[in-house]
């Protein structure tokens, strides 16, 4: 499915051979690329590049006027914004020293002259590849920002917390298919990339796409719409790296960090990501506050234990001007700020007591006299839930041979996604667009699995259910339901009833493999 899209793509070529140029255009349109710009003249190459707007340049690295580099250096004032330009350099020249260069100017990946047809192609495959994963997490990041500004205007004339928690809500509803859709292509690349290079740019794109669930996740924390993603945190190091993510802000402000942090604290059952954007939020706050007072500046940072309690106390200080008693009790409401307008949302501090409460904390604040304000956690020191996995358990992928698998879903990117990963684990899949569908199909054969959509036209994932557990039982009993429906009560009291195994949008494929595989063990004889 990729690859037909890549034949779309548009790729321009720089070669002060023109026979070069013509070979390489043959080449490209034996492969089936029709969209090809070719010159001799790197002299051209802005004004071609402004004309044509490639997707990919394949760019000779010795030649009279501009060599390679020289290109890549003019190329640079050229794109100004865009995500990814790659370009594919040709050379004959293998002195590390050139490739140095050639990398340090911008270049993406090399082929060497004279070059292997199939290896050039691939190169041009893999570097597509990454060129339409960066674009469309682009479009995903740009629609996310859309619909939160969106979002975040109609709660400004609501302040109402149950108003705000549903838009948010509603966001991340509309963003979780192509969110895993992008995480899917992410994982399916980087198993069949052809190098290390293409790799590493997989999971650069797999760590930004994730960077946005964990936002996405954040919003619905604080709506109280998901739970925190637990595993055993280190609240110590949270802090640390907290304050290394914001070490240059702390140091141009002159603000001195103190850290009282002692080695025996007891590990917390939390979401580090969450935690760590909340020691992120309170870190930040208190160094915007202290620009408004005079030096010296010091920001405290300890923490304790409590054994009678079973908790972890948590204290982030500062020596700016305080928070006045008058409006201490307003700080954590959504769009309460007490910055100028254009320096913050008011979301933050809310987000924040989200998060902490999300985990079945609590966070409040006082003022220290003459020291500012302090920002106290309270933090639960839990233990796994009886029968959780640990995190990194990796054997639950392994496939179960020989079993078909129906995957119904009414957006064909999510049900393609779940249907190649499925089959390249050995799996038979079908895919159906919504629940009438699919008893056609269940009446032609039999499967060991059905994965369906909770929401969809015509009959959703709920009806296809109850018309399953009706005709063949054994099959309801391997049902796994995939579901961004969060705003529908109705969906999660059926969920939670009848105990069907789900994966949440945006899901990742280890977490289908290992669902799918947990579904089909949970009821094998014997």
């Amino acid at each position: 499915m990729i690859a037909q899209t890549f034949r779309s793509a548009r790729i321009m070529i720089v070669d002060d051979e023109p026979a070069m140029v013509r070979l390489l255009e043959q080449l490209l349109e034996r492969a089936g690329y029709t969209h090809l710009c070719g010159t001799s003249d790197p002299r051209e190459v802005p004004t071609r590049y402004r004309e044509f707007g490639p997707d990919l340049i394949l760019l000779d690295l010795r030649m009279p006027h501009l060599d390679g580099v020289q290109v890549l250096e003019r190329l640079k004032r050229e794109t100004g914004t865009e995500t990814y330009l790659p370009v594919l350099l040709l050379t004959a020249d293998a002195a590390p020293e050139s490739r140095r260069r050639a990398l340090t100017a911008g270049a993406s990946d090399f082929v060497t002259k004279p070059f292997d047809r199939i290896e050039l192609l691939l190169r041009v495959d893999n570097l597509l590849a990454m060129r339409f994963l960066h674009r469309e997490l682009r479009r995903q990041n740009e629609d996310l920002e859309a619909q939160v500004r969106e979002r975040t205007h109609q709660l400004l004339q609501t302040e109402k917390l149950a108003t705000m928690g549903n838009l948010l809500a509603g966001v991340a509803h509309e963003l979780n298919s192509p969110l895993s859709v992008i995480l899917g292509h992410v994982a399916l690349f980087a198993a069949s990339a052809a190098d290390d290079g293409a790799r590493a740019r997989a999971q650069g794109i797999g760590d930004a796409a994730e960077r946005c669930v964990r936002i996405v996740r954040s919003f619905l924390t604080m709506a109280r719409r998901h739970p925190p993603e637990r595993a055993h945190v280190s609240v110590n190091q949270v802090l640390k790296d907290a304050v290394e993510l914001l070490a240059y802000e702390l140091r141009v402000a002159n603000v001195d960090v103190r850290v009282d942090l002692p080695d025996d604290l007891p590990l917390v059952w939390a979401d580090g990501h969450q935690l760590r954007q909340v020691a992120v939020n309170l870190i930040a706050n208190a160094r915007q506050a202290m620009l408004d007072t005079p030096p010296p500046r010091r920001l405290t940072l300890a923490a304790r234990s409590d054994d009678s309690s079973r908790s972890v106390r948590v204290e982030i200080a500062d020596t700016g001007p305080g928070i006045p008693q008058e409006i201490q009790a307003r700080i954590f409401e959504p769009f309460f700020t007490t910055k100028s307008e254009g320096e913050g949302t008011g979301l933050g501090l809310a987000l924040t007591r989200g998060i902490i409460e999300g985990h079945g904390g609590t966070i409040r604040v006082e003022n220290r006299r003459g020291h500012g304000a302090c920002f106290l956690i309270e933090l639960p020191v839990g233990a796994p839930p009886v029968g959780s996995d640990a995190p990194g358990t990796l054997d639950a992928a392994a496939p179960v041979v020989g079993k078909a698998i129906l995957v119904v879903d009414d957006e064909p990117a999510v049900a393609s996604i779940l249907a190649e990963a499925l089959t390249r684990d050995g799996y038979t899949v079908d895919t159906a667009l919504n629940g009438a569908l699919a008893l056609e199909k269940l009446e032609a054969q039999p499967y060991d699995l059905i994965i369906s959509d909770s929401g969809m036209p015509v009959m959703n994932g709920l009806e296809l259910y109850r018309e399953v557990e009706r005709r063949e039982p054994r099959l309801a009993r391997r049902f796994v339901f995939v579901t961004g429906d969060i705003l529908n009560p109705r969906t999660r009291e059926f969920l939670e009833r009848i105990g069907a195994p789900r994966l949440e949008k945006p899901f990742t494929l280890d977490g289908v493999k290992r669902v799918v595989r947990r579904a089909l063990l949970a009821h094998e004889p014997g």
